[in-house]
């Protein structure tokens, strides 16, 4: 599976402050139970998660699908890790 960056997103204007995401610090950071949807690496890594673990397309355009419903009204205030990834694949032919 080709791993997206974040050249691939389809979203901009998120903080940057992971600069380095092969530093052990911000591998646990990213791997981490909560996600920080306004931080680039962690959308990144954890779309490219999402599509390594469901049985989706390994496409840009579903990368870009995960990305837009880290950002959907439902998910707003939610920040775990594993409640984004079932929502999303809960939601995932529905919306």
């Amino acid at each position: 599976m080709a791993l997206f960056t974040s050249k691939d997103l389809s979203y901009s204007g998120y903080s940057q402050s992971i600069i380095d995401s092969t530093h052990p610090d911000a591998i646990a950071v990213l791997q981490g139970e909560y996600v920080d949807k306004a931080e680039e690496a962690e959308v990144v890594y954890f779309c490219n998660q999402f599509l390594k673990k469901y049985k989706v397309p390994k496409t840009k355009a579903t990368f870009q699908k995960v990305e837009h419903f880290l950002h959907h009204e439902a998910l707003e205030n939610e920040i775990h890790r594993s409640q984004l990834q079932d929502w999303i694949a809960t939601n995932w032919i529905k919306l």
